[in-house]
């Protein structure tokens, strides 16, 4: 009976101070509850309104004013409620009911989310355990790591989108055509997995998540930067091709072998032929391997060079054209050149943008790759009256290899670029 009277009390001491001229009151009592995790400190209540202040003033025995300002610490409203006939209240049990809120503190609530968000990762890596995806979001539950820093931010910002869109990627993650030896164009890819092709389209938060669990699995050298061709080359090891018509490598004299092992007819017509032959990365994605028709393989930058160098049309000359940029149908053709066992001689134009082609290229293949026609006299007779800005001439400080940071060097000092169609007949 005692505990009824108790339970009487509290609720009509919650009616009584559910008035307006309360309220104010016990949401700053909240307040210092959250921060505090306790009831403790001072609550200012500032421009207080008539009701406010007629309200405060009968409770507090105070004086105080309409517009004015109040500054009361929970000792005093304990007190205050101590006069009253709701004497015995618990002030925290009464908050809960006058404002119908849980009181739990800060600490306690972000204790509580960072345990609720655990749990779902928990739980869904359980679901993929033993799958590739599994062993990828493992790394989601160690705090610090790189994919739990992305799964905690979305998690945060938008939870719907990771708890429906994680297991989408997590279900591609584990049908990548490179498991079953497979080559997929990425529209293809999408709407197998999700019925949209466009899911895993430029820009977007799953083609992000997709890439990180890539290069997990695939245990590449580094996550691609914001370059476009370093995101279609990890894309490209995974099997999945993106833009493969638009990406294309003019070669000539290179010798082709499909996925069962047998001559490319194609490619051997043409070097049969002594003719130049364009190969896009869906030719490439169906070649097990691929050799020179010559000894060497000859890498030039500048398309008037490889016209040069391949209208003689020797039978036993391999030449290809970078084109300038490194496109990924380039790397991935120098690639099968490379584990061919091929030598390869690369020569590109002498300004910041070729030597750090150069640089790329000496990372990528190291003691396979020669560089060629890169000597001092070169330069200075290949030299333009074009002036490098200082802006292009600090990419030449990221080199590296010793022969092309003295290259580099020179062009600090001369500030000229050279450019290899003037020195053709070197190359010949």
């Amino acid at each position: 009976m005692e505990r009824w009277n108790e339970d009487e009390l509290l609720l009509e001491a919650s009616r009584y101070f559910s008035g307006s001229g309360f309220r104010r009151l016990f949401e700053g009592l909240r307040e210092k509850y959250q921060s505090l995790s306790r009831l403790g400190g001072s609550i200012t209540i500032p421009e207080l309104t008539e009701e406010e202040a007629q309200s405060l003033e009968g409770f507090l025995q105070i004086e105080v004013k309409q517009g004015g300002k109040l500054s009361v610490t929970v000792r005093q409203i304990n007190k205050a409620m101590e006069r009253t006939r709701f004497a015995g209240c618990r002030l925290e049990e009464l908050i809960t009911m006058v404002l119908s809120d849980t009181l739990i503190s800060n600490k306690e609530r972000k204790t509580r989310e960072e345990e609720e968000r655990e749990q779902h990762f928990l739980q869904f890596e359980r679901i993929c355990r033993g799958t590739p995806a599994g062993r990828w979001l493992e790394g989601g539950l160690i705090k610090g790591n790189a994919l739990n820093t992305m799964m905690m931010r979305d998690y945060n910002s938008s939870p719907d989108w990771l708890k429906e869109q994680l297991p989408v990627i997590s279900d591609g993650l584990n049908r990548l055509p490179v498991f079953s030896d497979t080559y997929l164009r990425l529209p293809v890819f999408s709407a197998s997995i999700t019925g949209n092709p466009h899911y895993f389209d430029e820009g977007k938060r799953s083609l992000t998540y997709l890439l990180h669990g890539i290069h997990f699995l695939l245990g590449e050298s580094s996550l691609p930067k914001t370059a476009l061709e370093g995101r279609n080359e990890l894309l490209y090891r995974a099997g999945i091709i993106k833009d493969d018509l638009y990406n294309w490598v003019l070669c000539f004299g290179v010798r082709g072998y499909d996925l069962g092992g047998q001559p490319h007819r194609g490619m051997e017509e043409y070097v049969k032929r002594r003719e130049t032959q364009i190969l896009t990365l869906q030719n490439l994605s169906l070649l097990k391997s691929a050799v020179p028709a010559g000894q060497q393989v000859y890498v030039v930058e500048n398309p008037a060079v490889f016209s040069r160098l391949t209208e003689q049309k020797q039978s036993d000359f391999t030449c290809i054209c970078s084109g300038g940029q490194l496109r990924l149908s380039v790397l991935v053709l120098l690639d099968l050149l490379a584990e061919s066992g091929s030598i390869i001689y690369y020569s590109g134009d002498f300004d910041p943008e070729g030597l750090s082609i150069a640089q790329k290229l000496v990372s990528r293949y190291g003691d396979q790759l020669k560089l060629w026609c890169y000597e001092t006299e070169l330069y200075l007779k290949s030299m333009s009256s074009e002036t490098i800005s200082e802006s292009r001439l600090k990419m030449l400080n990221r080199l590296t290899d010793q022969r092309l940071a003295a290259l580099g060097a020179l062009l600090k000092e001369y500030r000229h670029p050279g450019y290899q169609e003037n020195i053709m007949e070197q190359f010949v």
